[in-house]
């Protein structure tokens, strides 16, 4: 039975290490597709990779705890099955209940519109390059270009105002032209500063 706890342990240590690391198109990386959401499946989701997951994670770290401080082996099948089927249920119910509320979910790509930002790779008229803001507390980097098409020159540009937002696209115009004044003109506190 331990070397079943150990197997247990290892798979979903590794399954929530890869959701973790994988997180990079901003689901959680283990979900099957059961989306919780005006599906008919809200009991499904029991049986989703993130519950599994879980299940397997606390069972496995509960066995092998278990027997590794002498408990006997009913006691510790009992224990890591409960331990298990709770992990696993708590996280169907709160990542519902995350989906539901939509708590986690990005901000629109409207609310950058405003920002102040920091030129970090050059614009230009025929690429794009990456500004920098800050927005609660963190530091997001997004890929711009100018707003206007006309023949200038925005690679001197180091701090822009978010024009618009297109598909993730930050279209910007600089800053100095907003205060009517050249780029070398004193700048008001950016959102890091206000």
């Amino acid at each position: 039975m331990t070397t079943l706890y150990w197997f247990a342990l290892v798979v979903g240590a590794g399954l929530l290490l890869f959701s973790l690391m994988g997180d990079t198109d901003g689901g959680d990386g283990t979900d099957p597709g059961v989306d919780g959401g005006d599906s008919h499946l809200h009991g499904l989701e029991i049986l989703s990779l993130r519950t599994a997951t879980y299940f397997l994670f606390a069972f496995g770290a509960t066995g092998v705890l278990s027997r590794l401080a002498g408990s006997g082996a009913l006691a510790t099948a009992i224990l890591a099955l409960a331990v298990g089927s709770l992990s696993g249920g708590l996280s169907a119910v709160v990542f519902r209940w995350l989906h539901r509320t939509g708590s986690g979910d990005m901000a629109a790509d409207d609310t950058f519109i405003g920002r102040i930002g920091r030129v970090t790779l050059p614009l230009s008229m025929t690429g794009t390059g990456k500004i920098e803001i800050e927005r609660g507390g963190r530091e997001i980097e997004l890929l711009a270009r100018p707003f206007d098409r006309e023949p200038v020159d925005p690679g001197g540009w180091t701090t822009v105002v978010i024009v618009e937002v297109e598909g993730g696209l930050a279209l910007v115009s600089p800053y100095s032209e907003m205060l009517g004044a050249s780029d070398d003109a004193p700048r008001l506190p950016t959102t890091s500063e206000e």
